[in-house]
């Protein structure tokens, strides 16, 4: 996952790579063998202050066919090689680096090419999430670009390379660099922290494992110090929530913040970027420097996985100085009034020093709300609207299973609208035929696999 300036930067050389391509082979047909990049074709140097993108030759691409399967679009399978079915694989290039995830998830178990293409087609009859719901830095527009781009309707798809880097750098819905700015300076600060005003715990619903938690092994022994002083009971050092997108982990903590009066600081990895070889590792020396200062505060992590990635493997030195640094830092950092909160959608690909006791002291499995709190979220989402006396918050919950905490507010939106255009209360059929048209934003798959890691031996 890259910051968005810098992914659309790559994106521009890369298209631009493709448009040349394309003109390079007008003299004959577009052949299997050029059609169709992943990510291993594109060689990204970090030399300059934005990253430039270089795409291999074709006959340098090594790739295994079930992972180049996932980048081809649908006519790609039926022998159609067209400029428009690299527009598809960019476009996934593209969703991947933004969001951090693939458009579409795929079991790849299967071993015939046939099995393979099935489940591939399987998977994309659900639309993809918009890029925004990984990463709220994306716009709207730049959210239409991408889902434009890998649309699997080729009438729908942009034509071109040419195209689709029109889209991105001209005409009056270009999408706006300056507003996707990495804060890539060095003298560019992070976050302020600040104390935030709300309504606490009151404003989550459901949740009660992590608010059981919070509230016992951190409220209670700041509201009662001398007691858990007496049984030499010590405030945790941090908490790491992991689990799907959408379940309300920056939410939990945002409203945890209000809840304790601590001041706050959210962290997104683009916050501590820097150009300057230890110029990031001097951020993270700061942050924790005006943590300190303004103690009591909470320092939340978001994408946690993309800060601190596991040193194991080719992780580039300076990347891994970096992750030092903050481990560094965060230990035994609630001797200093600084209380951690890290979430990821992927823990699978954090640095395992992170769980060492004295850093990451509790580690939570955020899982897709059960149906008591998706009722609760009806109501509180529903609260101060226009509301029918038909509405059956039990009801609603039934029919919305594995839907996390963002599809519901989502959907409570879009029956609300619909009511609007009526001039009606919101009612019982409103909300219902809203959750029939729109699919759980998490799959069973990916809730399997969290699952997993709740029951494995690192992940508790």
């Amino acid at each position: 996952m890259l910051p968005i300036q810098d992914a659309l930067s790559v994106q521009t050389d890369v298209l631009k790579g493709l448009k040349a391509a394309h003109e390079n082979f007008q003299v004959g047909p577009w052949k299997q063998e050029n059609a169709g990049i992943t990510p291993d074709d594109i060689l990204i140097s970090y030399k300059k202050d934005t990253p430039k993108a270089v795409l291999k030759a074709p006959e340098h691409r090594k790739i295994s066919q079930k992972t180049a399967s996932a980048y081809l679009a649908p006519e790609c399978f039926w022998d159609i090689y067209l400029p428009a079915s690299d527009v598809f694989s960019a476009g996934v290039i593209l969703y991947h680096i933004v969001t951090g995830h693939a458009p579409w998830e795929y079991d790849f178990d299967a071993q015939s090419d046939d099995d393979v293409m099935t489940k591939i087609f399987e998977a994309r009859k659900t639309p993809p999430p918009r890029p925004s719901f990984y990463n709220d830095r994306c716009d709207e527009y730049l959210d239409e670009i991408i889902l434009k781009a890998i649309s699997t309707d080729i009438e729908q798809r942009y034509k071109t390379p040419d195209e689709f880097l029109s889209a991105l750098t001209s005409g009056k819905k270009a999408v706006d660099v300056e507003k996707h700015s990495t804060s890539m300076e060095l003298k560019g600060k992070p976050p302020k922290i600040e104390k935030k005003k709300g309504g606490g715990f009151d404003d989550v619903a459901g949740m009660k494992e992590i608010k059981d938690i919070l509230f016992h092994d951190v409220i209670q022994p700041l509201n009662d110090k001398s007691l858990y002083d007496k049984y030499k009971v010590t405030v945790p050092n941090g908490l790491l929530l992991y689990g799907p997108p959408g379940c309300g982990k920056t939410f939990i903590s945002q409203k945890f913040a209000e809840e304790i009066d601590y001041n706050f600081v959210e962290i997104r990895p683009s916050d501590l970027a820097s150009i300057y070889v230890h110029g990031t590792q001097e951020k993270i020396g700061q942050l924790f420097k005006e943590a300190k200062e303004k103690s009591p505060s909470i320092i939340f992590i978001d994408e946690v996985d993309a800060i601190l990635p596991s040193r194991q493997g080719n992780l580039y030195h300076s990347y891994a100085s970096e992750v030092n640094e903050f481990l560094a830092q965060m230990t035994e950092c609630h001797e200093h009034g600084i209380f951690i909160i890290a979430a990821t959608n992927r823990p699978e690909k954090i640095d395992p020093a992170i769980l060492r006791t004295g850093r990451m002291d509790k580690v939570v499995y955020v899982e897709p709300p059960d149906p008591e709190a998706r009722a609760e979220m009806f109501r509180l989402y529903l609260k101060d609207r226009p509301v029918d006396s038909d509405v059956d918050f039990e009801r609603l919950a039934e029919l919305s299973e594995n839907y996390v905490s963002s599809d519901v507010k989502f959907m409570v939106n879009e029956a609300s609208r619909n009511a609007l255009k009526e001039r009606a209360e919101i009612s019982q059929k409103h909300l219902e035929e809203v959750i029939k048209s729109i699919p759980p934003s998490v799959s069973q798959n990916q809730i399997r696999q969290y699952e997993a890691f709740k029951n494995s031996r690192v992940f508790v």
